[in-house]
């Protein structure tokens, strides 16, 4: 099942760099948020795995989080997508998260019919904040 979605996952970053568009046409996250929270999902759209819970409270953290977002590219065409790695809620906005160490790509839970890629520098922060959180 893991194999099928980085495979998976692999097709879909190997189309966003062909397939850019816009910039996330969606609101931007201009409000002050405190905390962001983002939770490992359990091979599926729907479930979340409480005890995954990372809670990040830290100001340039949660800048560099929502950076990550509002800076997310649109891919210009609909593709199909594994199960997401993780979700990510941020004040009242939620996305769904893939990423990898080269890759990173964001889904609006409310719009799951549009994906929006990561931008390099996006992937190594976004990465590096999960794995300094779990190790913890």
């Amino acid at each position: 099942m893991m194999k099928k979605s980085i495979v998976s996952f692999f097709v879909l970053s190997a189309f966003s760099f062909i397939l850019f568009g816009c910039s996330k046409s969606s609101e931007q996250l201009k409000e002050n948020i405190e905390k962001v929270y983002i939770f490992e999902m359990m091979n599926s759209f729907s479930k979340v795995n409480e005890d995954s819970k990372i809670i990040i409270s830290d100001s340039k953290e949660i800048t560099d989080i929502k950076e990550a977002v509002n800076s997310a590219e649109k891919l210009s065409s609909i593709v199909d997508v594994a199960e997401p790695h993780y979700k990510i809620e941020i004040g009242e906005e939620a996305y769904f998260l893939w990423i990898i160490e080269e890759s990173g790509t964001i889904m609006d839970v409310k719009d799951t019919n549009t994906v929006y890629k990561l931008s390099n520098k996006s992937v190594q922060r976004v990465n590096e904040l999960i794995t300094n959180k779990v190790g913890n």
